[in-house]
């Protein structure tokens, strides 16, 4: 007997990998996304993060392993089939993405008009519904380099909810932005996803923002633990971590399992192909 809808995950990927000539950039990555959750996706600088979410939304194929979107393999699909999936998620980029050459209301009309035949009329009151929506009741006239960064951010959130996905991906949604910005950010994103029952996956290095939103979190590891998942959990679970890379990530600690830098002897041996002799120039 099948499972009951609500019990399948949203997203699910088992044994994630993928190689770039021969380096593992993601190695053996399993997690589930269930209906209603926020899944916060963290880690340092080239932890794979933004490669994890390409292979999920299904840009980039892996070198081997599982994706599941709505209970649905997406590894093996066709353009046409990736197209139909898409369909049901929305995504906001780090920059918005917003085209410069349209105005605010034609980037949010966009995916609307390209996956409908609406008559223009109910397009146009769609678009008003979601800048009301993101508090922008009345730009949809402006251009995007006559709006702020914030507002960027806020017209691409529009853009992602103007289909009524049942999946939200974002890719560090709050970089760039001021602390009351970052604030508006998350509680937009936070009412969205419960007024409207959306389920999200939000890449972010920004823990303020993620300790505030997530429901769920996993942690992709540096050197040794290079695309490997080293945490998840419960905010409250990764904040009680005992993994140091972990509590060194979360606290912005600058040294610890991740080392600040080398010494400055492994510096000047390298540089120079040789040991540092006592009393040289580098002393």
């Amino acid at each position: 007997m099948s499972a009951p809808a609500e019990n399948i995950p949203v997203i699910e990927v088992t044994d994630l990998v993928r190689e770039f000539h021969g380096r593992r950039v993601l190695n053996g990555i399993s997690f589930k996304v269930m209906k209603g959750d926020t899944m916060i996706i963290m880690g340092g600088s080239g932890c794979g993060k933004s490669t994890l979410l390409r292979h999920v939304i299904g840009s980039m194929k892996p070198t081997s392993g599982s994706i599941k979107l709505f209970g649905e393999e997406i590894t093996g699909l066709d353009e046409a089939g990736l197209a139909r999936i898409r369909r049901r998620f929305g995504m906001l980029f780090q920059s918005g993405a917003l085209l410069q050459s349209m105005t605010v209301g034609e980037n949010v009309a966009l995916p609307i008009v390209e996956h409908s035949k609406l008559d223009p009329g109910i397009v146009d009151l769609m678009v008003k519904l979601k800048l009301e929506m993101v508090g922008l009741t009345g730009f949809e006239h402006l251009k995007p380099a006559e709006i702020s960064g914030g507002m960027k951010k806020r017209v691409g959130l529009a853009r992602a909810l103007a289909l009524d996905p049942e999946l939200l991906f974002s890719d560090e949604p709050t970089a760039g932005l001021d602390p009351i910005m970052v604030s508006v950010v998350d509680i937009l994103t936070k009412d969205m996803t419960r007024k409207l029952g959306v389920t999200a996956v939000v890449v972010t290095h920004d823990m303020t923002s993620a300790f505030r939103i997530g429901s769920r979190m996993i942690m992709l590891g540096t050197g040794p633990n290079q695309g490997k998942i080293i945490a998840t959990g419960t905010p409250e679970e990764i904040r009680a971590s005992a993994n140091g890379e972990v509590q060194q990530f979360i606290n912005g600690e600058p040294d610890g399992p991740v080392p600040l830098k080398l010494s400055k002897d492994d510096y000047v041996t390298r540089l120079l192909g040789h040991p540092r002799l006592k009393n040289n120039a580098f002393t």
